[in-house]
């Protein structure tokens, strides 16, 4: 009987096959996409021909009758192209402010070291380690604060010296430094079971926060904490709105946080403590890993909001990059035509289009990786 059943039994391995491809065709599938039926497919022609329409003036106005050079508004007579002139002369105030112009080797630097870190991110393996990523971003923001602060052999430049793309990259990684690591403390010091008034402190502090707009917590950093500050203290007013971005930031991170953790069984802490592991080790080597790891996406997120957050530095009086455009702007060369703003409106739109439509890119990829 064994005899008979060995001839059934395959002894070699089946070699590896491809997945199946589909037999539908892309034009097929983007048929049934598009035109599913007929209703559908007549809204589906409509939304196209708008698109080409509203793509054909954007064109015509930005390309075709655009205007490229000049030292004034006087380069532009019209509004029926877009005044790239505006932008092109006025590079430097919304790159990097008023920074000095003999020590924008730091300011060059610093744009240069983040896109050789971002392209060591986006180009690094799905499965790889997040941690030296996370490091990174902590590390950062000092490091740039260090080189652009000067001091020693360095000149001192003050940061209220700094603006445009240039003080939006510092105050973005600046905030997601600081704001992750006290979101992951406000996280679990929610979820403490042992320390009840930390746990209400913590709760009160992220509800409170999510409650109010930022805008209203920026005029508060701007005009009302001086007056509880001691007598000769100088916290300047980009300090004062580092402060709330972070603190702002923090609330948002530890919900995200929160949730991580909350995804965590408690069946795994059981068996940490079964192994002999303490209350602090499980939590080290346990659930924060895989916390992190579930909630990376969502903190990304984060970092876009951040971002898109920076344009409210501009009300308070700092020259972020929004601020740079607008006083460029009122300024005696340029100012006059509406078209002028516009173009510089739309020259920022297109900027933070592409920096958040990459990150969002790679939040994805971290989502279909996982």
């Amino acid at each position: 009987m064994a005899a008979e059943m060995s001839r059934f039994v395959r002894e070699a391995l089946v070699a590896p096959r491809a997945a199946p491809v589909s037999a539908t065709s892309a034009l097929t599938r983007w048929q049934r996409t598009w035109f599913p039926g007929p209703v559908m497919g007549a809204i589906s022609l409509v939304l196209l021909a708008v698109f080409v329409f509203a793509i054909w003036r954007f064109f015509d106005w930005a390309i075709v009758h655009a205007h490229w050079t000049g030292p004034s508004s006087e380069s532009c007579p019209d509004s029926r192209g877009a005044c790239w002139a505006f932008v092109i002369s006025r590079w430097k105030p919304w790159l990097v402010g008023d920074y000095p112009s003999d020590q924008l080797w730091r300011a060059w630097t610093c744009f240069a070291a983040f896109a050789l870190f971002w392209t060591w991110v986006v180009r690094r393996a799905d499965g790889a380690s997040l941690q030296r990523v996370l490091v990174g971003f902590v590390c950062m923001p000092v490091l740039f604060f260090l080189l652009l602060l000067g001091g020693g052999v360095l000149p001192f430049v003050p940061p209220t010296r700094w603006g445009g793309l240039l003080l939006t990259l510092v105050v973005t990684l600046a905030t997601f430094a600081t704001a992750l690591p006290l979101g992951l403390l406000l996280a679990l010091g929610r979820r403490s079971r042992r320390l009840p008034v930390v746990r209400w402190l913590c709760i009160a502090f992220v509800e409170t926060m999510r409650s109010v707009p930022l805008l209203v917590i920026l005029f508060i950093a701007a005009t009302l904490v001086p007056m509880f500050l001691p007598r000769g203290s100088n916290v300047d007013l980009f300090s004062r709105a580092l402060a709330a971005f972070a603190l702002f930031n923090a609330a948002m991170a530890a919900e995200v946080f929160r949730g991580g953790l909350q995804s965590i069984g408690r069946g795994q802490l059981e068996a940490a403590t079964t192994v002999g592991l303490s209350d602090f080790n499980a939590l080290r080597l346990i659930v924060l890993p895989q916390a992190v790891t579930a909630v990376v996406p969502a903190l990304v997120n984060i970092m876009i909001a951040v971002i898109k957050e920076t344009t409210l530095l501009s009300v308070i009086g700092v020259n972020d990059l929004l601020g740079a455009v607008e006083t460029g702007a009122k300024s005696p060369g340029w100012v006059g035509d509406a078209n002028i703003l516009t173009s510089g409106h739309v020259f920022l739109a297109l900027i933070y289009l592409a920096i958040c439509w990459g990150l969002s890119r790679y939040s994805r990829r971290l989502e279909t990786a996982r």
